[in-house]
């Protein structure tokens, strides 16, 4: 478990681990069971640094601080993807231009878009639920969303195809066995009943839901789930948490 800890973090951070891992590949697929605690872990470090933030600055400039956070520690990883996605996806074109759209380093419109609306949606909702919640449940939000970047992502690792070439980066995300995405969806499950009880099961069992369709419109677009889809829905995951959540905190 330490290595596979230890991989994940060289492989979804920035942090310089210089630890090397023998059979990173075969590594990364027997440890997928791991990747949501992982993302707690990753998460508990970021909720420390949001709890000291809300001690310097008001709420809502903590919240933004815990979102920039984020996206040094992780390099903007999945957020990239979200972009790639969004600028082929929305392109209109036909699968092999969107390939080439997504594979393209340069940001186009709807991705830049994308992301806009990504940090408007999760920086509105978090001022609107912050009237429901205390600081410490605030800080447990932030755990739990950075966590589910990785619960979100190995949902779509379940019979995954991909539609190119399978001896790059893709072959790290196929033939994972169902029961280590199970289990890491458990832990997800566990971990965010636990923090807020009925409606964070209600907002959890969101994401499932969406990746069900997600993946549908996706395939059907690509045959398949390339890499930057995968990431965009790392991305979207909290997103969908956070929307879910704040909607039934609201209702009371």
């Amino acid at each position: 478990m330490g290595k596979a800890l230890i991989l994940f973090g060289q492989f979804f951070t920035k942090l310089n681990i210089p630890v090397p891992i023998d059979d990173a590949t075969n590594k990364f697929k027997t440890s997928i069971q791991y990747i949501t605690l992982f993302g707690f872990l990753l998460g508990c470090v970021e909720g420390l640094l949001f709890w000291g933030y809300t001690a310097l600055f008001p709420l809502w400039f903590a919240w933004l601080l815990y979102w920039i956070t984020d996206g040094l520690l992780t390099g903007g990883f999945h957020l990239d993807a979200l972009a790639d996605m969004a600028d082929g996806l929305f392109s209109s074109r036909t699968p092999d231009k969107i390939f080439k759209i997504m594979k393209d380093s340069r940001l186009g419109t709807m991705g830049s878009l994308a992301l806009i609306y990504y940090y408007c949606l999760v920086g509105g909702l978090g001022m609107i639920i912050s009237s429901h919640f205390d600081r410490l449940h605030m800080v447990l939000l932030t755990v739990c969303l950075t966590m589910l970047t990785k619960a979100g992502l190995s949902l779509l690792f379940y019979h995954m195809v991909y539609p190119g070439n399978k001896k790059g980066l893709s072959n790290i995300w196929l033939g994972i066995q169902p029961w280590r995405i199970v289990v890491a969806q458990v832990f997800a499950l566990v971990v965010v009943t636990l923090c807020f009880s009925w409606q964070g099961l209600i907002s959890y069992l969101m994401i499932p839901l969406a990746a069900y369709f997600y993946r549908r419109k996706v395939t059907k677009v690509l045959g398949g789930t390339p890499g930057d889809t995968l990431g965009a829905f790392a991305s979207l995951s909290p997103l969908i948490f956070l929307l879910a959540l704040t909607i039934l905190m609201r209702l009371g």
